[in-house]
């Protein structure tokens, strides 16, 4: 079972901009998997810091924030405090409301390239996985059914959309070639099967299997049915020239 514990603070700022802002400090936990414990503090949708929960060192992501802010040297306690009381309480609440079923939604995924593509020109892939419960993903990449070095490999924290699904970004750091066919697959405990999407620089598309396997099954009805009426029109001649 998975518990978020979200505080949400709106902030109306008058003097430096007209209506409201979203602040957010986002604690997350969870009793079943270790090393995802998270706690970020979120601006309008950016995530302006996060604190790591191993080495509880404070992490800021937007550079023009950095620059003009300090972090409270008390954010580190906080998180301490605030994962302990996530963990605290997920049996509570869990006993609390009854053992409710865990909400669960599947992922979508995305997979495009950070920069124009050039051949031969260092670039990123992006994987953006996006509306799934629990936030719990394995992303694997794939160069031509291989797969890739995990050093090529980075990804972003789980971030928290407004209805509380998900979102996670996965980064692949690649030089391109004409020929060669990337993939990203997404596994989650909704899915049967793992959704993988496929890009290639030959032919600047980024599609799945399951669109694969559709358009190849509508291809192999249309020749059939060409193939049927192919025939008809034989036989129809054939009886015509019989008749004569």
């Amino acid at each position: 079972m998975v518990m978020a514990l979200f505080l949400v603070l709106l902030v109306i700022l008058p003097k430096y901009s007209q209506g409201k802002h979203l602040l957010r400090f986002l604690t997350f936990c969870q009793t079943n998997v270790t090393g995802d414990d998270q706690y970020d503090i979120e601006f309008d949708g950016d995530q302006l810091l996060y604190v790591d929960t191993v080495t509880y060192q404070v992490v800021q992501r937007l550079p023009e924030f950095a620059e003009q802010w300090i972090p409270d040297p008390g954010l580190a306690k906080d998180t301490y405090l605030s994962i302990g009381t996530c963990k605290y309480n997920i049996p509570r609440a869990i006993k609390g409301e009854h053992h409710p079923p865990e909400a669960i939604a599947s992922p979508t995924s995305m997979i495009y390239p950070k920069q124009e593509m050039e051949v031969d020109v260092p670039n990123t892939l992006i994987c953006f996985v996006n509306d799934f419960h629990p936030p719990t993903v394995d992303i694997t990449w794939t160069r031509n059914g291989q797969l890739v070095d995990l050093s090529e490999v980075s990804q972003t924290q789980y971030y928290s959309n407004k209805d509380f699904s998900f979102r996670i970004s996965s980064y692949l750091e690649f030089t391109p070639q004409e020929s060669d066919i990337y993939s990203c697959s997404v596994d989650h405990i909704s899915l049967q099967a793992p959704l993988t999407k496929f890009w290639s620089k030959s032919f600047e598309v980024h599609t799945d299997h399951q669109a694969v396997e559709t358009a190849v099954c509508v291809g192999g009805v249309i020749l059939g049915l060409i193939g049927v009426f192919t025939g008809l029109w034989f036989i129809i001649k054939a009886n015509k020239s019989c008749q004569t």
